[in-house]
């Protein structure tokens, strides 16, 4: 009798010592939890909303859209068939996620957040802004570069039935087709401990996916299908040009004196990222110069943004080659052996 209670007082003490060390992130998860339930419970199922004679038609004609793209994703794109987007929550305007991504005031490198199970990502989420703010803060005071970020998307991997957000129907077309394939991705493929490879390939199907749909359901010549190819060329002038400003920006920080004084590594840090913002204007990115430095001025360039952007952006042109080399330019078939290939949470 003796062995067994002190088994069981081994074991309690072993357990009570995994929930003091894991105390932070069960919190956090109770109040992710929350949050998330508070958005399922209060969403509306579409077939409700799309039988009832009040509600918007044109709310009605996104939700069919929207379905529309679900369906060619699964069909054509070979993504796993979910009840996602079969509910509609309203956010009466209001945002109700936020994220923080951090990196180290002279390298960029994501720091990563790790939780019990699903491993580790590098950004945190909260649906309270506050605790989002105070995250934040923390990592400010850790000497870490920040970026806060309010999400208007998320998936659950496939756990739970994802809502549609009423903040998604605000999106054109083409970016609205985007949007939905890069989510569905998340819930047929999500490798643990590897959020790069997954954003940067929810990315790439995400875009090359609303392409084929848009041509699919617009036609090739269509104006739907041509606004948003225009836009992704410009926006792969900018995203071709960070990853090589963020490639020499490396190089800077990885040569840089460690025994200069701290303000003075921090003004030639400063240096380097205008430089970095001036480019764009050497490469007429911004047709509105004006318009351009309003926009700048909105965007805080540092090691977070540089990284979160390397996250999302980082991998897309070795994506575009192995879908050339490897699967012809067949973008199911591609998504088809990653799923063979990898192992999904």
């Amino acid at each position: 009798m003796r062995k067994h209670k002190k088994a069981y007082t081994i074991l309690l003490i072993a357990v009570v010592g995994l929930v003091f060390i894991n105390l932070k992130s069960i919190i956090y998860g109770l109040q992710q939890g929350a949050g998330q339930a508070k958005v399922l419970w209060n969403a509306q199922e579409i077939d409700d909303l799309l039988a009832d004679p009040n509600f918007p038609d044109s709310t009605k004609q996104k939700f069919n859209y929207i379905a529309e793209v679900k369906d060619f994703s699964e069909e054509f794109l070979g993504l796993t068939q979910t009840e996602n987007y079969s509910t509609f929550y309203d956010q009466k305007g209001k945002p109700i996620l936020w994220v923080v991504t951090a990196s180290p005031e002279f390298e960029i490198k994501a720091y990563e957040w790790s939780f019990p199970i699903a491993g580790s990502f590098p950004y945190k989420g909260s649906f309270d802004l506050e605790i989002a703010k105070n995250i934040q803060e923390e990592m400010i005071f850790k000497g870490y570069d920040t970026e806060h970020d309010e999400v208007n998307a998320w998936s659950t991997l496939g756990w739970f039935k994802d809502p549609i957000l009423s903040s998604m129907l605000e999106r054109g077309p083409g970016s609205l087709a985007e949007l939905i394939i890069h989510e569905s991705l998340h819930a047929t493929l999500y490798v643990k401990d590897s959020a790069a490879f997954n954003e940067n390939l929810a990315s790439f199907v995400g875009k090359l996916g609303a392409e084929e749909f848009l041509a699919h359901k617009f036609g090739d010549e269509s104006k739907e299908l041509n606004d948003y190819v225009t836009a992704r060329i410009r926006r792969n002038v900018y995203k071709d040009y960070l990853r090589k400003e963020i490639s020499k920006l490396n190089t800077f920080y990885s040569k840089m004196d460690t025994s200069q004084a701290l303000a003075q590594r921090r003004q030639l840090k400063m240096e380097q990222i205008e430089k970095i913002k001036e480019g764009l204007f050497e490469i007429n990115f911004f047709s509105d110069s004006l318009k351009g430095r309003k926009w700048l001025d909105q965007i805080e360039f540092n090691n977070a943004y540089f990284s979160g952007f390397s996250t999302y952006s980082s991998d897309l042109p070795k994506l575009q080659r192995q879908l050339d080399t490897e699967f012809q330019g067949d973008l199911k078939k591609m998504v088809t052996s990653f799923k063979t290939k990898y192992k999904s949470l």
